[in-house]
């Protein structure tokens, strides 16, 4: 084998030539220069008080957005609304309908009553405040009324409390299909059951 002096290379090859770190850093140098010629300074840029300005508005519209999420997750849509379920409608000659459950308890002041007839319906009108009482609510000129018991007397509606259904002072008319409602304060629907008399 031949050794590095034999080798037919000319010697000139690696005097001429510059170190590879010259050679960077003379390209950094140039890069440098074309870059400084780019960054100019002209009127046609955004002032720094427009740009301030941009700024603050881009803050409060994030802040907003921001504030309206989390205030959707603390305050959920509809206020609270409960979800309550009823246990099946016991009649005789009246109509009775036991809450299952209830995921909250809510007073009964937030709490709407309505009553359907056949395919005619009443007016929405205020639970009572107090367990025991009734409402009247009227549906094709007759007379119906709606009591609430509230079997733990907190005022507020719970599983094992109940509504009835009666006539006014009298049963509930035979062969007849009637659909109980229960509304939150809004006038939306929170639970409904439906029973024909027999």
């Amino acid at each position: 084998m031949k050794s590095f002096s034999q080798l037919n290379i000319k010697r000139d090859t690696f005097k001429s030539a510059r170190p590879p770190l010259q050679k960077m850093a003379a390209k950094a140098a140039r890069k440098d220069k074309t870059m400084k010629s780019v960054i100019r300074k002209d009127e046609a840029a955004v002032s720094p008080v427009i740009a301030t300005i941009l700024m603050v508005a881009i803050t409060v519209v994030l802040a907003a957005v921001l504030y309206v999420m989390v205030s959707g997750l603390i305050t959920p849509v509809g206020g609270n609304k409960p979800l309550i379920t009823f246990s099946a409608v016991s009649q005789d000659g009246n109509a009775t309908m036991i809450v299952a459950g209830a995921s909250q308890s809510v007073a009964a002041a937030n709490y709407r009553l309505n009553l359907q007839v056949g395919t005619v319906t009443g007016s929405a009108i205020a639970m009572p405040t107090t367990g025991g009482n009734s409402v009247n609510v009227v549906v094709s000129g007759t007379t119906y009324r709606i009591y609430w018991t509230d079997i733990g007397g907190e005022l507020t509606v719970n599983a094992g409390d109940n509504f009835r259904v009666t006539g006014n002072g009298i049963r509930l008319p035979a062969a007849t299909a009637f659909t109980f409602h229960l509304l939150w304060s809004d006038g939306s629907a929170i639970q409904t059951t439906t029973w024909t008399t027999s």
